[in-house]
């Protein structure tokens, strides 16, 4: 009579195929689990985030009081004799170094720098005020006009030295998406709108960057932009604008926050420009503005 059972191998590899098979549904049911989990999460904070988006617009504007903004801005003095055109030439932003025998007095704290008040044991070298205007940089209004140099060149280099930025700028080309048209993104660097200001110029020069950029690659040269509005409250905040023919010295006086959609190119009567980053991160539907007017200028 013909044993019925079958081979103990088929058996075997029968059972072993199924485990393994129920082993690839398991794992492929728990990475499916996983994946939901993280989608649920990130759609959660991305909806949280949305939801509070604009919120904290009070936190990114503050505009240097128009009661000081004179002395801000270095216009403390004015010179007829040294006026290219106007009349008027504003002059470094004083230093007011402490006299050392007044530290004699037990609550020395209007001798340091505001940013020194609460550790006044660190107190650094920084004179009360804030930083001057370099030697070789001659002091300008933002009204007036050039005699040794013309301000029609693009510029090449921006830097901001309160948050550590040093980048190339570029101009940004208009890009033709069929039905509309935009500028195109700067990409690594920071992008100036050709149609606004040159440095130096009388009106507005518009400057864009990335906060992050973690899909495009593009960089993320404006991270620390938004930081300025709280180093403003302390000392002046300078922009550097370089161009092959010039150095520009442009100090910060106000910066803001809007809507995306609230965003328009401006203009001035004297020379300025404006920095614009995105915000918040993983929204990225509001913009922070930084206005900046010219003290300064050398010829390269």
């Amino acid at each position: 009579m013909a044993n019925q059972n079958p081979p103990t191998d088929s058996v075997h590899q029968g059972s072993r195929t199924e485990k393994t098979r129920f082993s690839i549904v398991t794992i492929t049911a728990y990475m499916m689990a996983i994946v939901g989990v993280v989608l649920i999460v990130v759609s959660g904070v991305y909806i949280y985030s949305k939801s509070n988006s604009g919120s904290d617009a009070s936190a990114f504007t503050y505009s240097i009081p128009e009661n000081s903004l004179d002395s801000h801005l270095g216009i403390s003095i004015v010179r007829e004799s040294e006026s290219p055109t106007t009349g008027e030439t504003p002059i470094p932003l004083e230093q007011k170094y402490p006299d050392v025998a007044q530290f004699a007095n037990l609550y020395p704290g209007d001798l340091l720098n505001p940013k020194y008040w609460s550790e006044p044991e660190w107190a650094g070298s920084d004179p009360f005020g804030g930083p001057t205007i370099p030697d070789e940089f001659r002091p300008i209004l933002s009204t007036d006009l050039f005699l040794d140099i013309d301000p029609t060149a693009n510029a090449t280099r921006i830097k901001i030295p309160a948050i550590k930025l040093d980048s190339t700028v570029s101009e940004l080309r208009i890009v033709d998406l069929g039905n509309q048209k935009s500028y195109q993104t700067p990409n690594n660097t920071v992008g100036h709108i050709p149609e606004t200001s040159l440095p130096g110029q009388q009106g507005s020069g518009w400057f864009f960057g990335h906060l992050e950029s973690f899909a495009a690659r593009e960089g993320n040269i404006f991270r620390h932009l938004p930081e300025i509005t709280e180093l403003i409250k302390e000392d002046p905040v300078d922009v550097y604008l370089e161009t092959p023919d010039a150095e520009y010295i442009y100090r910060v006086t106000a910066t803001s926050q809007i809507h995306e959609s609230e965003l328009h190119l401006s203009s001035t009567s004297d020379a300025q420009i404006t920095l614009v980053t995105c915000w918040p991160p993983r929204v990225y539907d509001q913009r922070v503005l930084v206005n900046a007017t010219l003290i300064a200028y050398k010829p390269l």
